[in-house]
């Protein structure tokens, strides 16, 4: 019995040194991973202008309107539910519509949308709008306005 024991003993400790060095072998190709994957992913952000934002200016003219109801939809920056009254933004090429005080904090740090990536336009980069570009800049907005109702689920109008 007493041989029976020994290898049972040994089996044992054989095994628990087989999981820890399988274990061992694991985090590192983990951890290897992890620093090609981070170092991918900079080149990809270095591709995307050094992730330069925009500027008060540029943020200036993108549409904004005051939320008229509160029956649905969130702010996927800040996770929190739309209310009457809120003033939001509708970034003008993909049409998401976010709190304008969370939007307009991203927009400093990125020109990307914050959902799908794609890069917020701006028509009048120097903030100034021109007599005739007025026009068209409250009929962008009144379009924005009724887009992000429309997505919302807005009824009241």
């Amino acid at each position: 019995m007493a041989a029976g024991a020994t290898l049972s003993v040994l089996l044992l400790v054989a095994g628990v040194v087989l999981m820890l060095v399988l274990h061992v072998v694991v985090v590192f190709w983990v951890l290897r991973r992890g620093v090609f994957l981070r170092g991918a992913f900079r080149v990809e952000e270095s591709g995307d202008q050094q992730g330069a934002g925009l500027t008060p200016d540029e943020i200036a003219v993108l549409p904004c309107h005051e939320r008229k109801g509160s029956d649905g939809g969130e702010c996927t920056v800040c996770l929190e539910a739309f209310q009457a009254g809120d003033r939001c933004r509708v970034l003008p090429r993909c049409e998401h519509g976010f709190h304008a005080r969370c939007i307009d904090s991203w927009l400093r740090q990125s020109r990307l949308c914050p959902i799908c990536r794609a890069e917020v336009e701006v028509t009048d980069r120097t903030g100034k709008a021109a007599a005739a570009a007025g026009t068209v800049a409250e009929a962008s907005q009144e379009a924005s306005l009724e887009i992000v109702t429309e997505r919302l689920g807005d009824t009241e109008r």
